[in-house]
């Protein structure tokens, strides 16, 4: 712990003029400093513990703003400037040190403020760039929530619906406004509420395009100003919204606007409220009838939802089979989903058991019901773009399908090396060619392996059953940490119960070096036929009398992606 006297005494040991004082009735550091011939006071409230970078507040803000990344918060009745130096998970604090720390934070916000007072071109442009967090900045905590599907930024009209009544989560206790015309409109309809028919209207909304954007105010006494001067910069570009919409007389209006910045288009919102029905205010006067809120807007569509959440929008019109639901394919098959992969075919036989609940990413309300078509279900509820169907086929089944050339590519996850090579046999036979993944786990926790087969490179699924002691093409994968002619299943229950043994996490952990290498590929970051092993512990396994091969014993490569290719493959030789 350091004294506040101690952190005076410092600082001014470095040249800087301060004093320890009371603020609002705390303890505090205040510090003096010239920038450009204006002075600029820094408050810091001393604090025992530094656990984050600590926080200089700029005193009397009101006669510099605006100011890029400064705020303007209350406290206990006094206005302060909250300076965003740094993202507080992006900054690691030498908490031992805390003088360095304390000085080090200081001389950054005073870096900050001399940048935006000095540069009025640089603090304009932090401005806008920064417009849309300024924005909900002044948004009051209880204040509604907008949902948007919206695509197009040209002038429209959209009703507003309210909230599912008693609806507190999720898409149903957001307001909604869903602009006609939009690329999302069907997905909007179908995956955000299945009680959409019951939410009623709040009111129109009209989507407007901002040639110009001012910086957003500081503070709410500003957004009359901010609203009047965008409606005079309407005036004269967009003359039609008013010969549109200027005829409107309603009790609200919802006003969706949109405008590019430096960091790309920003969307926002504002509402406008009255007791009676009035036409949209275009002056000071008319204005005064209208109570102004700032709306928190959340855009719900592609470009925006995706790639917040990493998602490729290329790979939109990827075309992907998956064959296999069970424990690793059902985390591929959602992975996948979740990479921006729309087209998703889920091929499996097979219903949801009560011996998959704690290794399936299904929940309990899909037993007895189709892998395939649970696991389409719950993916197109989850990511509302997505198009996954599910099919009870099995994987030898698809030898009956005529466009199978039509996937860009097939996962296979199935663990059953017969059916794989089967199926392998009909793609070479019949000149069919598309990239297969194979991908399998082994039990006790030992490990699990995944390859994909490119058609016209070198290497391909039978250079992994490659016997490296008879150089013939062997019955087991050459990958296998488990010797083969081993009972590796457990038994509960009798005949038909064998099952056999491995967690939820090896499942995942094999689904993500599947998943790897098929975003790797149709990425076109993987061009050749590759391999891809895990290996885990080998505890269980002894425990169990399991012998292991001699690559378990001696594999280093957890995790890298090798080449397929093998010399002594009868096929690519």
């Amino acid at each position: 712990m350091v004294l506040l006297d101690e952190i005076v005494n410092y600082l001014k040991t470095r040249n800087f003029q301060c004093i320890k004082s009371q603020v609002i009735e705390k303890d505090t550091l205040t510090v003096s400093v010239i920038i450009g011939k204006q002075k600029v006071n820094l408050s810091y409230f001393y604090d025992q513990e530094i656990t984050s970078l600590p926080t200089f507040w700029l005193k009397e803000p009101l006669q510099f703003m605006p100011l890029a990344h400064v705020n303007i918060r209350n406290i206990s009745g006094v206005d302060f400037g909250w300076i965003c130096v740094n993202d507080a998970d992006s900054v690691s604090v030498n908490y031992e040190q805390p003088l360095l720390a304390i000085e080090e934070s200081l001389i950054r916000h005073i870096a900050l403020l001399t940048k935006s007072l000095l540069n009025p071109d640089w603090n304009r442009s932090e401005l806008l760039r920064e417009f849309q967090s300024n924005w909900i900045q002044l948004c009051l905590p209880k204040n509604k929530q907008l949902l948007a599907v919206c695509t197009d930024v040209n002038l429209q009209e959209s009703n507003v619906l309210r909230p599912l009544k008693g609806s507190t989560y999720g898409f149903d206790s957001y307001y909604m406004a869903e602009i006609s015309g939009s690329n999302s409109s069907k997905i909007g309809v179908r995956n955000w509420s299945t009680n959409i028919v019951n939410r009623t209207t709040a009111g129109k909304a009209i989507v407007i395009p901002l040639n110009e954007l001012e910086p957003a105010p500081f503070n709410k006494k500003g957004l009359g100003e901010w609203y009047l001067n965008a409606m005079e910069n309407l005036l004269s570009n967009k003359p039609e919204l008013f010969r549109k919409f200027g005829q409107w007389r309603s009790k609200e209006f919802w006003l969706i606007l949109n405008a590019e910045t430096p960091s790309g288009r920003t969307w926002f919102c504002l509402h406008l409220e009255s007791r009676k029905k009035h036409s949209l205010p275009k002056s000071k006067e008319a204005l005064e009838h209208w109570k102004l809120q700032v709306v928190n807007l959340k855009l719900f569509n592609k470009d925006k939802v995706l790639p917040r959440g990493g998602a490729n929008l290329k790979l939109a019109k990827k075309r992907v089979a998956l064959v296999g639901a069970g424990s690793v394919g059902s985390e591929i098959a959602l992975k996948l989903s979740s990479a921006g992969i729309e087209n998703l075919d889920i091929y499996d036989p097979d219903n949801y058991s009560l011996d998959n609940l704690y290794r399936h990413v299904l929940s309990e309300n899909s037993l007895d019901f189709p892998k395939s078509m649970a696991m389409s279900f719950m993916i197109k509820n989850r990511l509302p773009w997505s198009n996954a169907t599910g099919f009870p086929g099995k994987l030898l089944d698809l030898r009956m399908m005529k466009n199978l050339k039509n996937y860009d590519l097939i996962v296979v996850a199935i663990g059953s090396p017969t059916h794989e090579r089967l199926f392998k046999e009909h793609l070479v036979k019949n000149k069919i060619k598309v990239p297969v993944i194979n991908t399998w786990l082994e039990g006790f926790g030992v490990g699990g392996h995944s390859i994909i087969d490119i058609p016209d490179s070198k290497g391909c699924l039978y250079c992994a059953y490659v016997c490296h002691e008879t150089f013939t093409r062997g019955l087991s994968s050459n990958l296998n940490f488990i010797e083969s002619n081993q009972n590796v299943t457990k038994n509960l229950a009798g005949c038909g119960e064998q099952f056999i043994s491995y967690g939820a996490l090896c499942s995942a952990q094999t689904a993500l070096i599947a998943t790897d290498l098929a975003i790797r590929f149709l990425e076109k970051r993987l061009l050749e036929s590759s391999k891809v092993s895990w290996k885990g512990d080998y505890d269980d396994a002894k425990e169990n009398g399991i012998n292991m091969t001699h690559r378990y014993i001696h594999f280093n490569e957890s995790l890298r992606v090798e080449p397929l290719y093998d010399e002594d493959c009868d096929v690519c030789n």
